[in-house]
């Protein structure tokens, strides 16, 4: 029998390493993805949504179309799609957001959930970069940048520049609780045992993704991938325009028994009070 060096076997060691950790992700990045896209008479824009989730490159996905009572076309724009990775479920009263995308949760039979309202568009690489990232970085929950249309020339970032670098520095809970949410509805791609566990709380008539992650950011690994991959256009009858359910919602975030600290508390209730100020300011004016 011939002598194998030292260099042979380190060379075959590694051949095998790689051979596994290669098949582990071939394998995770196979995983079926749910994207869950909620509406309400949103038949003026849904197909433009539903077309940018299916023209992504991560093509092991199901698309479930939560119609939250809507009372237009909808249907029939959806049923212009001949695609079979596509499920349509109409509830017969309007029950709001949250509760579709629980609903949406429960029908979901994809290891990981991604979440779309009907004003959204995702950029054709969100669910296989954020995937990828997942596997990287070994977390239970994704976000990406996204971009944000206030009209055709107005628009932002979230995060923006500042949460960003307290982001990378792996502040992100610290930045929530005294700046705010910067994880949106549609930025993210979670394990669906996680989302499932917690859900969303019905009873926030705004603020929804905000009370979740809230919830969630103790118990789960949080991933960032630096990139644009969605953009929201917000339109004029969009919940986010609405102060009065931004007070109520805020009501109900101060009083959640979250597992603060009594710094934390104070940061969050002043960073609430601070921005239901500016909302009723900018109404007044």
């Amino acid at each position: 029998m011939k002598h194998i060096n030292c260099q042979t076997i380190s060379k075959l060691f590694l051949f095998l390493f790689c051979i596994i950790i290669c098949g582990n992700k071939l394998s995770n990045l196979n995983y079926k993805i749910s994207v869950i896209i909620s509406t309400y008479n949103r038949g003026n824009i849904i197909e433009n949504s539903i077309t940018s989730v299916l023209n992504q490159t991560y093509k092991n996905l199901e698309v479930i179309i939560i119609d939250d009572g809507s009372t237009d076309n909808t249907k029939e724009i959806i049923d212009k799609f001949e695609d079979k990775r596509l499920k349509y479920i109409k509830i017969k009263e309007n029950l709001g957001a949250p509760n579709a995308r629980n609903i949406g949760i429960k029908e979901a039979t994809g290891r990981y959930i991604s979440f779309q309202d009907s004003d959204d568009l995702f950029y054709p690489n969100k669910l296989e970069l954020q995937i990828n990232n997942m596997f990287n970085q070994n977390s239970h929950l994704d976000f990406c940048k996204i971009k944000v249309f206030y009209n055709s020339s107005n628009h932002n970032f979230v995060p923006n520049q500042y949460q960003e670098k307290n982001i990378i520095k792996g502040n992100i809970f610290s930045e929530l609780i005294s700046h705010g949410n910067f994880i949106s509805t549609q930025s993210i791609l979670v394990r669906k045992k996680f989302i499932e566990k917690y859900s969303f709380d019905t009873n926030m008539p705004r603020l929804q993704d905000y009370e979740l992650i809230l919830r969630m950011i103790p118990k789960v690994k949080i991933s960032y991938t630096r990139k644009v991959l969605v953009e929201l256009h917000l339109q004029k009858d969009s919940i986010q325009n609405s102060n009065e359910k931004l007070k109520r919602a805020i009501y109900i975030l101060l009083n959640k028994n979250y597992n603060f600290n009594p710094i934390q508390k104070k940061q969050f209730s002043d960073y609430l009070n601070q921005l239901l100020k500016e909302r009723f300011s900018q109404k007044n004016h």
